[in-house]
């Protein structure tokens, strides 16, 4: 029993749904739609960048005395000077809204990204302080929560609108952040993955549960694959999810990297993407702080019921 306990109490199981449940009143998405999707944009920034997240598979010689990875620098700086305004171009020429999860050190370092983000009707949510310094590296309550702050208040600062959704790097959550996510006023969190979203109840506070890439896949998956594959990826897996949808409503996920989805071909493969997606009826293309929103809305209204 002691061991059952524990992994209840690791696995968060009494905030978190351990099989969540498609409610009676989830019929639809918004306007009718059968599948909503959502695009993220992941806006990171290492205060002391490693092979070992940026660039696996390719470290630094095993005599090095400088730490200091320029190879994988230069990636980040790539993807907040370049990649990102490419894909922000991308998602304007055809009217459709993201959401960035910005780290607190990329609102601080280049504001003007997260900032022109909000102009141009995207959704900013925090992807904590920094992509070095995961949450399980903070032996205490406090220690996290001063990142968190840091990096609310650093996108707040920059794009003139505090972020409502949050995710971990990785996503790897530490036992304080679910908590921490509730307590700092988040309406949803991606740091664990589902088809369906559902309410996570934290001392009386609400935070929809909306996932990262499951169902659904990131630009690292495709970038695997090459173009030409990737790209079929792509197409197959949303069709399986849109043709699953028609029994049930579903939810579709592409996250990309500023540094790996924003280069032209990887753009050009979202583009081409994109207007595959744009083919299909039934689709609600949505932020995540939409898909937060309609879902405490209509479990509301169906409570007072």
């Amino acid at each position: 029993m002691a061991l059952v306990e524990d992994l209840a109490k690791a696995y968060q199981w009494n905030y978190r749904a351990k099989t969540p449940k498609r409610p009676e009143w989830f019929t639809e998405w918004p306007g009718g739609a059968k599948l909503a999707v959502a695009i993220n944009i992941m806006h990171e920034w290492e205060s002391r960048p490693t092979p070992h997240h940026t660039v696996p598979g390719r470290p630094l010689p095993p005599d090095t005395y400088y730490r200091d990875d320029f190879f994988a620098l230069t990636m980040r700086e790539y993807g907040a000077n370049f990649g990102f305004w490419r894909l922000l171009d991308v998602f304007d020429r055809y009217g459709i809204k993201a959401t960035v999860l910005s780290s607190g050190l990329t609102a601080t370092l280049f504001p003007d990204t997260v900032a022109q983000a909000v102009r141009r009707g995207h959704e900013v949510g925090s992807h904590h302080w920094d992509q070095t310094i995961h949450p399980t590296v903070y032996k205490t309550k406090e220690e996290e929560r001063e990142a968190m702050l840091g990096s609310i208040q650093a996108i707040e600062k920059a794009a003139g609108q505090r972020p409502l959704g949050y995710m971990s790097q990785g996503p790897r959550p530490g036992p304080f952040t679910l908590e921490l996510c509730a307590e700092l006023g988040f309406k949803w969190n991606g740091d664990y993955d589902t088809d369906v979203p559902y309410t996570m109840n934290v001392g009386g506070n609400k935070v929809v549960s909306l996932g990262y890439v499951r169902p659904s896949i990131s630009d690292n998956e495709v970038w695997a694959y090459g173009f030409k594959d990737g790209l079929e990826q792509l197409k197959y897996e949303f069709r399986a999810t849109w043709e699953e949808a028609q029994r049930h409503p579903m939810k579709f996920r592409y996250t990309m990297h500023n540094y790996v989805g924003g280069r032209p071909g990887m753009a050009r493969l979202f583009e081409e993407f994109l207007q595959y997606m744009l083919g299909f009826r039934g689709v609600w293309f949505c932020r995540c702080i939409d898909m937060a929103e309609f879902w405490l809305q209509q479990e509301a209204s169906h409570e007072k019921r």
